[in-house]
Formats: structure tokens, C-alpha cells, sequence
């Protein structure tokens, strides 16, 4: 089984990868809790997938230290895995979060205070996402 992790910074384009991966003839799962990642890849390998898309962001972001360890095992159980991190200048997700006129889903999560800006939230996704720096390959979008 080919696997290929999508992950990165809110709005850096994790969906559209994803969906261009789906175009591309991959079984595709978006916003997949991190937990459930070992789970799901061994259950879409039982099922005879060949090549399978997950994109995960920090929403789960208990699990992020725990990820390089699940990586691990999907490494040694045999399937051949990427990781693709997705990245971007914060005030390009400024505009990019201003155009679409949506929250930043980490304001919720975190129970960040109800003052906190879009770039304290951006920031502290950035925070909690570079335990996964060198994973794999990092694009800027």
C-alpha cells in the first residue's frame, strides 16, 4: 500500500490536496483525527486499498507528539508512506482566512480567549505543528 499524510497549517490547502489526490484515484480521508490514523490505514489495507490519502491538522493536538510513533509503525508494517507538510507566510493565511470569512478552526479547540487574533491563532498552530518538522517533504503554498 502506497500511503501519502497530508498535514500542515490551517488554510495552507490540505483539502485541496487532498482532493487532488481523490482526482488522482486515491481513497481519500480528510480531517482524520490523529488517533484514529494507525486504525484506519490498517483497516483500508485489509480492505485491499492501494493507495490512500489522510490529511490531519492540529485540531488533535494531544496526539501530535504520538504521530512519529504511528508513522513508525505504518513504516515497519510494510507500506510505503509520504508525508507532505503544507505551509504558508502567516499574512497569506490572513488573506486567505479573510476572503473565505472562516474561523480559524484552532480558536474553538484550544479555548483560546474570545479576543485572540487570527495571527495568535495561526501562531500557535505553528507552535504545536513543529514537532513535526522533517517528517517529510515541506511545500510553501
Amino acid at each position: 500500500m502506497q500511503l501519502v499524510l497530508v498535514t500542515g497549517l490551517s488554510g495552507s490547502g490540505k483539502s485541496i490536496a487532498i482532493r487532488v489526490l481523490e482526482d488522482d484515484g486515491f481513497f481519500c480521508v480528510d480531517n482524520l483525527p490523529l488517533p484514529f490514523v494507525g486504525d484506519v490505514v490498517k483497516s483500508l489495507r485489509d480492505d485491499l486499498h492501494e493507495r490512500v490519502a489522510v490529511a490531519v491538522d492540529a485540531r488533535s493536538h494531544r496526539s501530535l507528539e504520538g504521530l512519529r510513533d504511528t508513522l513508525g509503525e505504518i513504516q515497519r508494517s510494510g507500506i510505503e508512506l509520504k508525508v507532505i507538510f503544507l505551509d504558508a507566510r502567516t499574512d497569506t493565511l490572513v488573506q486567505r482566512f479573510s476572503e473565505t470569512r472562516r474561523r480559524h478552526p484552532l480558536s474553538a479547540t484550544l479555548g483560546l480567549a474570545s479576543g485572540t487574533t487570527l495571527v495568535e491563532a495561526i501562531e500557535r498552530e505553528r507552535e504545536l505543528l513543529s514537532v513535526l518538522g522533517g517528517l517529510g517533504v515541506s511545500i510553501d503554498t
